[in-house]
């Protein structure tokens, strides 16, 4: 019987002390690379044409849809979308910076589309800058059409019927860009 209690002792101090334990661990890592910006199917550059302007009276515009901007962008914060124009709003003789308003023609841009990209026809005197908040929507793409004025440059009528420009005749030119920078 002192056996049996000694073996049982034993057995119970065995199964008392736990077993060896082993563990392994596994540690998973990834990346997203960061992509954030502007797009359109045409390329980086759009070519916008308004046309002659001479014919077109001062009060009026000249209408151009400039296709669409899709904005992506898969930052947590969102990112800021800055609109510039070269020449503040104004084609200009050859491209060149004037306050003479013989040597400008002034133009508008209008933007649509969901999320806050939407804003009416305005001159661009000044960047216009937002920041959008980090979204699914922007995850997929929110597409706007782009569309820009140009204001007619058709003087009065002189003697004789003569007809007259406001500003010198030439090649008018901007350049608008739209800047998109993750927050």
């Amino acid at each position: 019987m002192k056996k049996i209690a000694l073996l049982a002792a034993s057995i119970a101090a065995f199964a008392a002390v736990p077993a060896s334990a082993q563990s392994l661990t596994y540690n998973l890592n990834a990346q997203v690379a960061p992509s954030c910006g502007v797009y359109n199917s045409s390329g980086s550059t759009i070519p916008v044409e308004f046309g002659e302007l001479a014919t077109v009276p001062a009060s009026s515009t000249v209408d151009v849809a400039a296709g669409e901007a899709t904005y992506r962008c898969n930052s947590v914060n969102g990112f800021t979308r800055t609109i510039t124009s070269q020449n503040n709003g104004y084609l200009t003789l050859d491209g060149n910076a004037t306050n003479d308003n013989a040597r400008r023609i002034r133009f508008n841009m209008a933007h649509t589309g969901n999320s806050g990209l939407a804003f009416s026809a305005q001159q661009l005197t000044a960047p216009v800058a937002a920041s959008f908040g980090g979204s699914t929507a922007f995850l997929a793409g929110e597409t706007g059409n782009v569309s820009f004025q140009a204001f007619g440059v058709q003087g009065d009528v002189g003697g004789n019927g003569s007809p007259g420009t406001t500003v010198y005749a030439g090649n008018y030119r901007d350049t608008v860009t739209i800047t998109v920078t993750a927050l």
